[in-house]
């Protein structure tokens, strides 16, 4: 083997056990490559010349001679991700530690199902082409309001009237690089789980509300697909036997009775007023203890919602529910009052707490698939740009 292949695979080595670490000083890092201290020495100083790792020191035992612990450069690479939400899309470049380097929303993008599928492509391809000082991202990741199947086909996603939607091979086709493309619940799950205040949780679910109903659940660090991708359509439950005589073409039953649409539908029906510029769930769950149609709507609306988070609670005992989307905001009132309703009707009461990624979840779950697309970052070292590290 050449000086020049054991180099390099030296180097690999050491890159890929500092990023299972996280964090690690050279002597650990000798013991999980089995290379001597001296290799891993010239291997870690040649990975921060680059900006694949950086180094930062620590108080050494009794107050002496600091150590000096590497991990990988959050600079190091640069995926795009993309969240192709009902109304509008945001393009966000995420780096490895999930904190977003640039980021652009275009709001009202064309609503027709052609039309809006060349501006995603149009989009996504115009930011991933851009050169930003000798930085071009790796991968590209897709959040869509909608059931994805596992090739990152979009088999329907009834805010966008897309149905069997091709969009990760589309993608792929156009950037040539690795695309991964995931439901939006699902990714606010990963998100929470990757790096918001769920990090380390055994179990849990997002319920993410918003024009639809959607949860993604994640056991063990992995999100939970399903055969094709489908699993966590919480939105596609069925509200009680007449349900099964209705077909479920676009949205599903619960998510077309307990989505923002279907809410602002029943307050019409119901008689209630609600502001029209207003978010129609914070100006109902205003009207809560209210003596009115609009606080029976708001109890109602909240008792539907915890006969469908009992049933997933009987399936999945998750250790937490992320409230997402149009709850998040809403939590510190929306949780109470699911806690109380679910109390003794659960075997283990989860914990119901607020997203908690500082952006979007969808965006940032996005850019964790992607990251998981490109894959090992040994891939790096091959790549003609020198990356700068992180200032």
């Amino acid at each position: 083997m050449s000086s020049v292949s054991t180099t390099r695979r030296n180097r690999a080595a050491v890159l890929a056990a500092a990023r299972a670490a996280g964090e690690s000083s050279r002597a650990e890092l000798a013991e999980a490559t089995g290379l001597s201290i001296a290799t891993v020495s010239r291997a870690a100083a040649a990975l921060i010349d680059a900006g694949l790792l950086v180094e930062h020191a620590t108080v050494g035992p009794a107050g002496g001679r600091p150590l000096g612990r590497v991990r990988v450069a959050a600079g190091a690479a640069l995926v795009l991700a993309v969240d192709v939400a009902d109304h509008h899309t945001t393009l966000s470049l995420v780096d490895l530690d999930g904190a977003v380097r640039w980021s652009e929303r275009l709001d009202d993008p064309p609503e027709g199902p052609e039309e809006r599928l060349a501006h995603t492509l149009e989009a996504t391809t115009g930011a991933f082409l851009v050169d930003r000082d000798g930085r071009m991202p790796v991968a590209v990741g897709v959040a869509i309001p909608g059931p994805v199947q596992t090739d990152g086909t979009v088999d329907f996603a009834p805010a966008l009237h897309w149905h069997g939607v091709r969009l990760g091979e589309l993608l792929r086709e156009r950037l040539g690089a690795p695309v991964a493309v995931g439901n939006d619940a699902n990714l606010i799950a990963v998100a929470e789980s990757r790096w918001g205040a769920q990090r380390g949780a055994s179990s849990l679910m997002a319920l993410a509300v918003f024009e639809g109903v959607g949860a993604g659940i994640v056991e063990a660090g992995r999100i939970v697909e399903g055969s094709r991708g489908f699993a966590g359509q919480i939105g596609r439950m069925l509200v009680g036997p007449d349900s099964i005589d209705r077909q479920q073409d676009d949205f599903g039953d619960l998510e077309s009775q307990l989505g923002s649409a279907g809410l602002v539908r029943r307050a019409a029906e119901a008689g209630v007023a609600l502001p029209p510029d207003a978010e129609p769930f914070a100006a109902l769950f205003a009207h809560l203890g209210d003596r009115s149609a609009a606080g029976a709507l708001a109890e109602r609306v909240l008792d539907e919602f915890a006969v469908a988070l009992a049933n997933v609670c009987a399936l999945l005992d998750p250790e937490a529910i992320v409230l997402a989307g149009r709850f998040a905001p809403l939590a510190g009132v929306v949780g109470p009052e699911l806690e109380r309703r679910l109390t003794g009707r659960v075997l283990h009461l989860p914990a119901l707490v607020p997203a908690s990624t500082p952006v979007d979840g969808a965006l940032l779950g996005a850019a964790a698939i992607a990251i998981d697309a490109f894959g090992p970052l040994e891939q790096l070292l091959d790549r003609e740009v020198t990356i700068r590290p992180r200032r």
